[in-house]
């Protein structure tokens, strides 16, 4: 997998909105570029390409969790990965192919019956929906949910794939005090493209 450097992430999203795609085998988020709320990256790999911004407090993370097919993860400043999984909170986007008869309704609710039977004593809670602009993203909580973590989904649906924006959190206390970053994190989503050229080299 190729990471690129904060001076291409700009060129690369240019491009990416005329159709071009750099070398990637998969999904790829490149980071470093800084916005008004933190470190920002580019997701980009089969159908999609979409920007994001890690909250102010938060790192980005895009090599820890490939190996699972996860290429933007956050944790909070001062905090590693492994720290926040054993004991704090992380996030991450999840993207996922559209087959013919998917839509968010049917993920939500796979998700919720999936959850319901991993995690028997897992409550299953539609959250508000987060705005940006004017869109309506449906979140699911979980609580707890899957390892007796406090979780929530945010579901996006583009032409071609599924995004899901993942808040994990060690305890309901975590969880309360970090959402308010989870909703920025979901409110920086800006999609460019489902028309993305991989050139293999």
């Amino acid at each position: 997998m190729k990471i690129l450097t904060v001076g291409t992430v700009l060129l690369l999203a240019a491009g990416l909105q005329a159709g071009a795609q750099q070398t990637s085998p998969s999904s790829n988020a490149a980071g470093g570029g800084k916005g008004p709320e933190g470190n920002c990256g580019l997701l980009y790999g089969k159908d999609h390409a979409l920007t994001f911004c890690a909250p102010g407090g938060w790192i980005l993370d895009n090599g820890i969790m490939n190996d699972q097919g996860i290429y933007a993860v956050f944790y909070p400043t001062g905090s590693n990965f492994q720290d926040a999984k054993v004991s704090g909170t992380f996030m991450y986007f999840n993207v996922v192919g559209k087959a013919p008869e998917s839509t968010v309704t049917k993920l939500m609710a796979d998700d919720a019956k999936q959850v319901e039977h991993d995690a028997r004593a897992a409550l299953v809670i539609q959250a508000d929906p987060i705005k940006i602009g004017d869109a309506s993203i449906p979140v699911l909580r979980f609580a707890p949910g899957a390892f007796d973590r406090y979780e929530a989904v945010a579901y996006i649906g583009e032409e071609k794939v599924l995004i899901m924006v993942v808040i994990s959190s060690k305890n309901e206390d975590l969880f309360k005090k970090d959402y308010p970053a989870f909703v920025l994190l979901v409110q920086s989503y800006k999609w460019l493209s489902s028309n993305v050229t991989i050139q293999h080299k």
